[in-house]
């Protein structure tokens, strides 16, 4: 977003041809000329036929430092072509535009969405899967509004929250992700393909393994495991040196986690099994299915369980004692659709499906063991069909209001012209921006090229509005004020035929500032 300190001006009319500096306009563009009242602004200016449609954008906010000064006042040109580059009709056409001045934009919060905390955030959509790190950081793998996906870094517990990692075109999401993290490289699994990425540098790492048919990948400081078909291979990090194998899989397998001694898998129809020098079945409450398994300290491992009632819980299990903990969400908290945990300490994140949309909540155990705290909470509500209901701003539903009525500065020259101005919120290919009703931008409130929504609603005082924005990921709020620094000016009618003006004025000589 670019905030923009401006200064008014006002009308001068008439169509007056200015000399023009050699290689800076073609023969026979017709000069537009006007008069500004400061020294300063930015200045829309655009050509409309005899009905009042707007046929060209001549001037989209230029400064006037972009005009050429005569003596007379600032001076563009026009090739006789409309916005699609065709040459216009003969007829008479008038150049008409506006003087912005000094209107604030600030923003003010996002909306639906906690992941998104600053203008620099990744516009995360929904998080795919989590992997604690050492000390407590979060690899992230997530879609992002505009069709890409990313692996990102958050650290709750630095100013600097991100670190984006990898980011890619993503045309659909992957069915099978997982993500695990030894000491210094982190792997990545999207539909059996394998990337290893630095942790320290989010650089591609070359993998000197099997890449292709992974099913389950699981890190752990030093140790590595990989999942395919066939068995479970066991690699020492960072030379990938074998360390054996697990084979003879006791079932088709669908998740991995390394334990202190040997690893534990969940099976495609949630059974458990732990391997030492052998597969062995792990027994889970009656009618419990487990769809995850996930590396613990002390020998102990996690499970994403689904019971028969089809609620979901986390459950912590010790290789020799049995089930040892267990969470489970609130009754509307959601079900639990991914696990990931730390290694080293009983702490875990669970991203959960809700009814409008998803929660990952970050939770550890209290000291002594009495019960469990929540470290993060981080809900995104589905707003792509954001809207205005009942004065408030709501996720889905409502009405979009795309217009608000200012109140302009007056014309000195033209003082009895109306200063009733109605403005229109609309989205571009390069943000979004507000313009008159017939389509001349004045104003670009923000930056960007995935913003596909907006509204704008009248703010608590005259001139002031509150402008929304939304890509999918958030809605983003801004506060407008002193909208009605704006002043209309009128540039003199243009006869055309066959592209040209038909009676072109005397040149004028230019003069300098």
């Amino acid at each position: 977003m670019a905030l923009l300190p401006l200064a008014v001006g006002v009308l001068v009319c008439a169509t007056v041809a200015l000399a023009t500096p050699p290689g800076e306009t073609v023969p026979h563009d017709t000069p537009i000329r006007f008069v500004p009242a400061t020294a300063g602004g930015l200045v829309s200016l655009g050509i409309y036929d005899r009905e009042g449609a707007l046929v060209r954008v001549l001037c989209d906010e230029w400064p006037f430092s972009r005009f050429r000064i005569g003596l007379n006042g600032l001076s563009t040109s026009w090739d006789g072509n409309d916005d699609a580059g065709q040459s216009v009709v003969a007829g008479t056409y008038t150049a008409r535009g506006f003087i912005v001045g000094d209107i604030t934009v600030s923003g003010e919060a996002f909306h639906f969405n906690d992941w998104i905390e600053a203008a620099d955030s990744p516009r995360i959509v929904s998080v795919e899967a989590t992997q604690v790190l050492p000390g407590s950081d979060t690899l992230v793998l997530a879609r992002l509004a505009g069709g890409r996906g990313a692996l990102v870094r958050y650290s709750p517990e630095s100013e600097a929250r991100w670190q984006t990692m990898v980011t890619e075109p993503r045309t659909a999401m992957a069915h099978a992700i997982h993500l695990g993290a030894g000491n210094h490289v982190a792997f990545a699994l999207f539909d059996g393909t394998l990337r290893g990425i630095g942790l320290a540098e989010g650089a591609e790492v070359p993998l000197p393994v099997k890449t292709d048919g992974i099913v389950a990948v699981s890190a752990r400081g030093d140790r590595l495991a990989l999942l395919d078909a066939e068995a479970v291979r066991f690699y020492s990090l960072p030379s990938f040196d074998s360390q054996g194998e697990a084979s003879g899989l006791p079932s088709p397998l669908a998740s991995l986690a390394l334990l202190d001694q040997g690893a534990v898998a969940a099976g495609e129809d949630g059974s458990v099994w732990r391997w030492q020098t052998s597969w062995s079945k792990v027994e889970m409450p009656t009618g419990a299915q487990v769809r995850t398994v996930s590396s613990g300290r002390n020998n102990t491992f996690w499970v994403l369980e689904e019971r028969a009632d089809g609620s979901t819980c986390v459950a912590q299990y010790g290789a020799e004692e049995g089930r040892l903990a267990e969470w489970s969400p609130p009754a509307d908290g959601g079900n639990i659709t991914s696990l990931s945990t730390a290694p080293e300490e009983d702490y875990f994140l669970a991203t959960l499906a809700v009814p409008d949309g998803q929660r990952t909540v970050a939770i550890r155990r209290k000291d002594g063991g009495g019960g469990w705290e929540y470290v993060f909470d981080k809900k995104i509500t589905d707003s792509s069909g954001f809207g205005w209901r009942d004065g408030t701003l709501v996720a889905s539903g409502g009405e979009i209001p795309a217009e608000v009525m200012v109140r302009q500065v007056e014309n000195p020259l033209d003082p009895g012209a109306s200063r009733r101005l109605v403005l229109r919120a609309t989205p571009d290919e390069t943000g979004a921006v507000l313009g008159t009703t017939d389509g001349l931008p004045l104003l670009r409130v923000s930056t960007g090229t995935e913003d596909n929504r907006v509204m704008i609603v009248p703010g608590g005082e005259e001139n002031t509005a509150r402008f929304f924005q939304g890509d999918g990921a958030c809605v983003e709020e801004y506060a407008l004020s002193n909208l009605g620094a704006i002043t209309s000016f009128d540039a003199g009618i243009v006869k055309m035929s066959g592209g040209q003006e038909t009676s072109p004025p005397p040149f004028e000589v230019e003069t300098t500032p």
